[in-house]
């Protein structure tokens, strides 16, 4: 099955794929063990930055690697793809998914560009996920939040021709875990609206409460990338702040990877994909 009809079946049974971002090599080990563990499908997605810090020659060794290690079904998505050669660029290499992230731009030039991205990822059987309404510019982190108007959501599919479609609806990309205050009605009038699952992102600040009401509401998928790094990071601080640092930065890389698995898993089973895979 392809990420594009296992997101159409999580929409069906009202659960979700998570989608979570790697950052280095550790967390994507620490991604494929929990899916392993839990018998998740699963979806890495790897943003601007992080294609910025790996670089595409390293990634490309990354996929082939994870897809080695894996036992249940694992995609690899961009993610807030900034323009078209960098969405090439990463279908050229292997990606499973890409998103071309106009949504700052009107949405006549979010649909013209998108097509684009459409149309060189389809014939190639790679998924596509734009968004309309914006959240925050992840460049600076700044929030610019513009509500996505349900009353645009067909229109914009349709024409866009993608597979997924993002929102805004409270969430805050890059915020602390559980602190954003969810419009559940926003997303059940987009999703009543759109002819393709919704895609939630800023995960990480949704609440457990609330992401529960999101996949009554027709959210497929959800991505998380601020709590691994916060999980990571905790280690970093409790290792290297301590009166006996290791000389050692595997011992801390390992300790941070168990973390972040941990984190992934309790994921997994909040979105109600655990044991979803063959």
């Amino acid at each position: 099955m392809t990420i594009v009809a296992w997101i159409d079946r999580a929409h069906r049974e009202q659960w979700a794929l998570g989608q979570f971002n790697i950052s280095n090599l550790e967390v994507l080990q620490a991604i494929v063990e929990a899916a392993n563990q839990e018998r998740s499908p699963v979806i890495v997605g790897v943003s601007m930055g992080s294609l910025r810090h790996i670089g595409l020659p390293y990634l490309a060794g990354l996929i082939a690697g994870a897809r080695q290690a894996a036992t249940v079904p694992l995609f690899f998505h961009l993610d807030h793809g900034a323009d078209l050669a960098t969405v090439q660029a990463c279908i050229d290499i292997g990606f499973d998914s890409v998103m071309l992230d106009a949504s700052r731009a009107s949405v006549a030039e979010n649909i013209h560009l998108v097509r684009q991205a459409v149309a060189y990822a389809h014939p190639r059987n790679v998924g596509v996920e734009a968004q309309i309404g914006e959240t925050w510019d992840e460049e600076t982190g700044d929030m610019v939040e513009s509500r996505t108007d349900p009353a645009q959501v067909a229109d914009f599919v349709e024409q866009s021709g993608i597979d997924y479609v993002a929102i805004s609806f409270g969430n805050t990309p890059g915020r602390l875990e559980g602190t954003a205050a969810v419009d559940v009605d926003l997303i059940r009038a987009c999703a009543a609206q759109s002819p393709v699952p919704i895609v939630l992102h800023g995960g990480s600040s949704i609440p457990d409460g609330a992401v529960h009401l999101a996949l009554a509401a027709g959210a497929a998928k959800i991505n998380i990338d601020t709590v691994l790094r916060q999980a990571a990071t905790q280690v970093f601080e409790t290792q290297y702040g301590s009166a006996a640092p290791p000389a050692d930065p595997r011992k801390a890389f390992t300790a941070a990877r168990d973390a972040v698995r941990q984190v992934v898993a309790a994921k997994m089973q909040l979105f109600g994909s655990a044991n979803k895979a063959p």
